[in-house]
């Protein structure tokens, strides 16, 4: 096949935190975190392909996004909620810098065109742009592999690759319910027997994480001069084992999101729509990561059906989802990683 003939597509899921404890910011200006990520059934899709014409110009990587088909964001985009144009399209996108990070490891890069299915909303806490990295680096690792006849580097490799592109990125990778220490990159998997049902609620502006962060330490009296060192505080074990089993009750009463009240003081009408969820069925919300879309636990898949159909009967955007579900995958006719 010639190379212009080349072409390879992977997905990766979204993702909320169940539990996301914060602690001080270390002298990086990281803050070290306690969290369980929980990779839900909503999904990012990147094709690669090699374009010679693209190896002439600028990185050596071009993108464009559309909309999933079918998605609440594509709905978004149509209603004027969201916009394509804040997505963008040079060396700043991750997946382009994924891309570039595989293509350094294979030792070439012919020219790589990739094209973003995107259902995860923006600047949502839904690690939409952590996850369009996971499936390129997936999708970029199987065509060049093709294309010079070489080993794949494998999930290990891509998730150490990932690590250097954005702390969630290896979590979008690994998927499935899992533990993260650290920046949130030093990852337990937890297995699992059973599906938790989930409701989210996109809003119509994003927030964006640097500044949740920042709204943390002033709340927390976090000087860059005085840091105290103050360690996030552990995971719940019975958090842990409810969401291991499926238990909707038991991990309504644990979840917790140290980011939900700096997301709430800035975007303060998160907090009747939080109460609102509640008042309407859902068995526990919360904000997602760093906000400021919204998820509620509902106990069945009617009761989150029922849940979505309330809150779109009042013109809110709002979509029930499973998980834990798989990690980065190559679409099937590709195989697996």
């Amino acid at each position: 096949m010639s190379p212009a003939g080349l072409r390879a597509s992977a997905s990766a899921p979204a993702k909320t935190n169940l539990a996301l404890h914060v602690g001080d910011p270390t002298p990086d200006g990281y803050h070290p975190l306690e969290t369980l990520f929980i990779a839900v059934d909503v999904r990012e899709t990147v094709t690669a392909s090699i374009n010679t014409h693209v190896a002439r110009r600028g990185s050596g990587v071009m993108v464009t996004v559309s909309p999933a088909p079918g998605s609440e964001y594509a709905e978004m985009i149509q209603s004027g909620a969201a916009r394509l144009s804040d997505i963008p399209l040079d060396d700043s996108n991750l997946a382009v810098r994924a891309a570039l990070a595989v293509s350094e490891a294979h030792g070439d890069n012919p020219g790589i065109e990739l094209r973003i299915d995107k259902a995860v909303p923006v600047a949502g806490g839904m690690g939409g742009g952590s996850a369009d990295a996971a499936a390129a680096l997936v999708a970029v690792d199987a065509l060049l592999a093709k294309h010079l006849d070489q080993p794949r580097l494998g999930r290990h490799r891509l998730m150490n690759i990932g690590s250097t592109l954005g702390a969630d990125v290896p979590f979008m990778i690994l998927g499935g319910l899992a533990e993260g220490r650290g920046k949130g990159d030093d990852l337990r998997t937890v297995e699992t027997d059973d599906q938790l049902h989930l409701v989210f609620v996109p809003q119509d502006q994003g927030l964006a994480t640097p500044a949740v962060f920042r709204q943390w330490d002033h709340a927390h009296r976090v000087h860059t001069a005085h840091r105290s060192q103050r360690a996030p505080d552990p995971l719940n074990p019975a958090l842990v084992r409810a969401a291991a089993i499926g238990d909707a009750p038991g991990v309504a009463t644990w979840v917790r999101n140290d980011l939900q009240s700096p997301a709430l003081e800035l975007l303060p009408e998160l907090a009747t729509l939080l109460n609102h969820g509640v008042d309407l069925g859902a068995l526990a919300g919360w904000v997602s990561g760093s906000g400021p879309t919204v998820c509620f636990l509902a106990e069945s898949a009617e009761a989150a059906e029922n849940l979505v159909n309330g809150l779109r009967r009042e013109h809110r955007h709002a979509f029930s989802t499973t998980g834990p579900v798989v990690g980065a995958q190559l679409i099937p006719e590709w195989g697996t990683i």
